[in-house]
C-alpha cells in the first residue's frame, strides 16, 4: 500500500470541491475585574459535557457547595451526548472479570504509537494512570454498563466498555441528574466571551446571556464570578470553518461529526487571556464515517464492528487497502488514498462489508440500516454490482480473508482478529469517508489540569481546563474511546484541585 501523499490527498479534496460534495499572533491584554460582579459562585464551570460534569462531581465530593455550570447552547451535553460513549479504560473491572491481560505501559504505548510521538508523556501517561478511577463516579451516578468489552482500531487488548444505552447520553444523563439532585447548578443559552482576570489570577467570566447560536444574539452581559477560579471544558471548535481553514486550510472541506455549537470563541478567549497554546494546527479524521449519513450516526458505530469482523476494499480494484483496525489517522488516510482515485463525475468512496452474524450484536445496525446508511446484498454478485466492485477479484479476496480466518492464510495487514467471523452471504455494507472529528490541539495544560501561561509557562492562577479544548494528551492523532476518558480523568483532576485552590484561598 502506498502511502498517502499530500498531492493525492489535495486531489480528493478538489475533487470535492468540483463535485459540489464537500462539504504567530499578539495576545491581548487580560480583562480587568473593575467593575463588580452579578453574582458570584464558589466555581463556574464553562461547558456541560463529560469533562464539566466530572469537574463538578469531584469538586462537590470535595466539600464545594456552591457550583455553576454554564453552556452556552440550550441543550445541555454538547459533543458527550452525541457520541458513542465508548470509553477505553485499561485494567477496568470488565476487563478484569473476562482475564484479559492489559496494563498501564501497554495502554501508554498505544497512544505513543497513534500520536506519532508528538504526546506530551506526563499527560498520556497521566490518563493512562487514572483512567480507572472513573469508574467510581460512573457507578455512584448510575451509569449503566454492557458486560462486555471490545477493541477498537490501534488497541492492543480490549478494553473500551460500552455505555447500555450506546450513545455518550446514557452517561451525561445519569451524571447530570445526579449533581443536580446534589445542588449543583445548571444555567443553559450562557455564552462565556471573555476570562476576567485581577493580579494574575483568574476571578470570573462575562457571560452573553439568553444567547441564541442560531444567530448569534443575547439580551444582556453579565460578569460572574468565581471564589475558586474557573474549569474550561467548552470542547473543540470543529464546526468553526474560519479557524479550520485558517489552522488547516484543507480540512476546511470536509464535513465535521461535531455539533453546531462546537466552535472557537472560548478558545480565542484564552488565547487573549495569554493562555499557551498546543499543536492547534492537528486534527483528527474519523475513518469509520459515511457520506450516507449527517456527521457521525450509528453508522459509524455499525462500523467498528464491521471493521472488526469484516473487511473494507477499494471499490476499483475489490481487494483490501488497510488493516481495518489501525489507529484512525493510518485508516483515514488509506481511505484517503482511495478517495484520490475520484474522478470529476464519480467518487470513489471505500466499501467496508461484513455478514448478517455481525448484525446481531453491532450497536448502531438497526439505525444504520433503518437510515440507509448500510444496506443488505443478498449475494456476493448483487454488492459488487451495487458499488461498481469487479466481481472476480472480490470473490478472490473474500476467499482470502476466510482462510485468514481460518488460519491458513496470514494476514498482509497484520489485523487482530477477536472475534473469528467468516465472510458469507448475505452481507451488508457502507460507504465510507474521512470527517474531521476532533482538535487534537489546544490549550497547554500540565497533569493537574492547571492552565499554562505563554508568558510564564507556569500555571495561571484559578484557570483549569480539560477534555478537547486541551492539547498534547493524545498527540497528532487519538485512540477510539479515548477522548470520553480523557475528558473524565483530567475533568476530576481540575474539580479536586479546584476545590483546594478554593480552600487555600480562605474560603
Amino acid at each position: 500500500m502506498k502511502p498517502l501523499s499530500s498531492f493525492s490527498r489535495r486531489n480528493f479534496l478538489r475533487t470535492l470541491a468540483a463535485t459540489g460534495l464537500a462539504s504567530g499572533s499578539a495576545f491581548a491584554a487580560p480583562s480587568p475585574t473593575a467593575q463588580p460582579f452579578n453574582e458570584v459562585h464558589d466555581l463556574v464551570i464553562v461547558g456541560s459535557g463529560f469533562a464539566g460534569l466530572s469537574a463538578a462531581y469531584a469538586a462537590l465530593k470535595a466539600g464545594v457547595k456552591d457550583i455553576l455550570i454554564l453552556d452556552k447552547m440550550e441543550a445541555f451535553g454538547g459533543n458527550s451526548c452525541l457520541c458513542g460513549g465508548l470509553m477505553s479504560v485499561p485494567l477496568n473491572p470488565k476487563q478484569q472479570k473476562q482475564g484479559i491481560k492489559d496494563s498501564v505501559d501497554l495502554m501508554v504505548a498505544d497512544m505513543t504509537k497513534a500520536g506519532r510521538g508528538f504526546n506530551h508523556p506526563d499527560l498520556a501517561r497521566k490518563f493512562a494512570e487514572n483512567a480507572v478511577n472513573i469508574c467510581p463516579m460512573l457507578d455512584e451516578c448510575g451509569v449503566q454498563l454492557m458486560d462486555k468489552v471490545i477493541r477498537l482500531g490501534g488497541h492492543s487488548a480490549p478494553r473500551t466498555m460500552v455505555p447500555t444505552a450506546a450513545s455518550g447520553g446514557g452517561i451525561v444523563v445519569p451524571i447530570h441528574n445526579w449533581l443536580k439532585k446534589n445542588g449543583v447548578q445548571f444555567r443553559n443559552r450562557s455564552q462565556v466571551i471573555d476570562l476576567l482576570m485581577q493580579d494574575g489570577k483568574v476571578t470570573g467570566v462575562l457571560v452573553n446571556c439568553d444567547y441564541n447560536w442560531k444567530d448569534g444574539t443575547s439580551k444582556k452581559e453579565q460578569r460572574i464570578g468565581s471564589r475558586g477560579g474557573i474549569v474550561v471544558a467548552t470542547g473543540g471548535w470543529g464546526q468553526d470553518k474560519d479557524f479550520i481553514k485558517t489552522t488547516m486550510p484543507v480540512y476546511s472541506l470536509l464535513e465535521c461529526t461535531s455539533q453546531p455549537g462546537a466552535t472557537a470563541e472560548m478558545l480565542k478567549a484564552l488565547l487573549k487571556s495569554g493562555c499557551l497554546p498546543s499543536m492547534l494546527d492537528m486534527y483528527q479524521l474519523g475513518p469509520w464515517a459515511s457520506p450516507d449519513e449527517k456527521g457521525a450516526g450509528p453508522g459509524s458505530f455499525f462500523a467498528d464492528y464491521a471493521f472488526a469482523e469484516g473487511m473494507a476494499v477499494n471499490p476499483k480494484t475489490g481487494r483490501r487497502f488497510m488493516n481495518e483496525l489501525a489507529d484512525r489517522r493510518t485508516r483515514a488516510d488509506a481511505e484517503l488514498n482511495v478517495l484520490s482515485e475520484s474522478t470529476p463525475d464519480k467518487i470513489n468512496y471505500p466499501i467496508v462489508f461484513c455478514g448478517e452474524k455481525t448484525t446481531e450484536h453491532a450497536e448502531g445496525f438497526k439505525a444504520a440500516y433503518r437510515d440507509k446508511t448500510v444496506f443488505r446484498h443478498e449475494t456476493l454478485a448483487d454488492l459488487a454490482k451495487a458499488y461498481d466492485i469487479p466481481l472476480k477479484a472480490l470473490q478472490q479476496q473474500v476467499d482470502e480473508y476466510n482462510k485468514i480466518v481460518a488460519g491458513t492464510l496470514k494476514d498482509p495487514f497484520a489485523k487482530p482478529l477477536d472475534v473469528k467471523q467468516t465472510l458469507k452471504a448475505p452481507f451488508y455494507a457502507m460507504r465510507l469517508t474521512p470527517k474531521l472529528h476532533y482538535c487534537m490541539g489546544g490549550i497547554a495544560v500540565n497533569p493537574r489540569s492547571e492552565v499554562l501561561s505563554t508568558a510564564t509557562l507556569a500555571p495561571i492562577p484559578g484557570l483549569y481546563a480539560a477534555g478537547e479544548v486541551t492539547g498534547g494528551v493524545h498527540g497528532m492523532d487519538r485512540l477510539g474511546g479515548c477522548s470520553s476518558v480523557d475528558c473524565m480523568v483530567f475533568g476530576l483532576e481540575a474539580g479536586r484541585n479546584a476545590a483546594a485552590y478554593l480552600k487555600a484561598q480562605g474560603n
